[in-house]
């Protein structure tokens, strides 16, 4: 996954536009995989305000993404996050607007050039696994998160084992 961030990050250095919201996209690597989140800031969305439509600056993350990606040859996992602030104005909740951003970044990354049968999951999880717990209501919780699922999961050793707990 080394080489995948690099070029990655080289892509966003590369081309002004994504230089100046390349803050607003994260990398790391967890037991499930490489995983990419691109966030909102406070003034600077991703989506439009309540709904699932992809504004430009999320366009450009994502289209420069998916060419990177598409030379990986692992399955994609996306989820969808919102904050803590309740959905005004209709009987649609954050789950669904989680679920329905996570499923039009999908649909973006198909009409970018990704296969669609490397999806192997797209689920929406509201407000249940804040990027800031400290800080519920802050815009960097509204977020997809990509994630290029790994084929064999590390094997992770708590601190704790095999420790006598006596």
């Amino acid at each position: 996954f080394q080489q995948a961030t690099e070029s990655i990050r080289a892509a966003l250095r590369s081309d002004p536009r994504l230089a100046e919201i390349a803050d607003q996209l994260a990398i790391d690597e967890t037991p499930d995989g490489l995983r990419i989140q691109l966030h909102d800031e406070d003034k600077r969305p991703m989506f439009a305000t309540g709904s699932a439509i992809i504004l430009e600056r999320a366009k450009l993350l994502l289209q420069s993404v998916v060419p990177i990606l598409n030379r990986l040859p692992e399955g994609i996992s996306i989820s969808g996050h919102t904050d803590a602030a309740p959905f005004k104005g209709s009987d649609k909740t954050n789950w669904e607007l989680s679920s329905e951003r996570a499923n039009a970044t999908r649909r973006l990354m198909i009409d970018t050039g990704m296969v669609e049968t490397r999806f192997r999951s797209v689920t929406g999880n509201a407000d249940r696994d804040p990027l800031l717990p400290a800080d519920p209501f802050a815009a960097a919780n509204r977020r997809i998160a990509i994630t290029v699922l790994r084929t064999v999961k590390p094997i992770w050793v708590s601190p704790s084992a095999g420790k006598n707990t006596k």
